[in-house]
């Protein structure tokens, strides 16, 4: 009896190799490319660019972070205060509260009648729940906070 002879084992040999030296020359494109372009993770420097990342714009302090707003009503009248960590009344911004009743989207602009104290007559007449957002603008700080009002 004749053996029978099959070319397959040696296009399987052909198609591993190929696989082989695929993967290899990609790793080596990997390695060629990271070394010779770098990232800021692998800067010389980039312990230096994470201590000074406050002073880029991109990571520019956000003093609205340090703000407190505390909302309540009084009489027919939503009144907020806006102060700092030190208690001190932040001036001179612009507050909006914002809610939504299905898709609608009301904002409701509240004005300062002291430094730090902004009031606007309440939105919603009668008995019931209000939730929405306390928005408070000064320059490019933001303070933002989510509410709920039982009337």
């Amino acid at each position: 009896m004749q053996k029978r002879s099959t070319k397959f084992p040696c296009r399987w040999r052909i198609a591993i190799v190929l696989l082989i030296a695929t993967f290899l020359l990609g790793m080596g494109t990997t390695m060629f490319i990271s070394v010779e372009r770098g990232s800021a993770v692998t800067d010389p420097d980039y312990y230096q660019n994470g201590l000074n990342y406050s002073k880029t714009r991109n990571g520019a302090y956000n003093a609205g972070l340090d703000w407190i707003m505390s909302a309540s009503l009084s009489g027919s009248d939503l009144q907020v205060r806006v102060h700092d960590d030190k208690g001190a009344p932040v001036a001179g911004g612009k507050l909006s509260f914002q809610t939504r009743h299905g898709n609608e989207k009301e904002v409701l602009t509240l004005a300062e009648t002291a430094p730090g104290i902004f009031v606007a007559p309440w939105p919603v007449s009668g008995q019931g729940e209000l939730r929405g957002e306390l928005l408070f603008t000064k320059g490019e700080s933001i303070a933002s906070q989510k509410v709920v009002f039982f009337n």
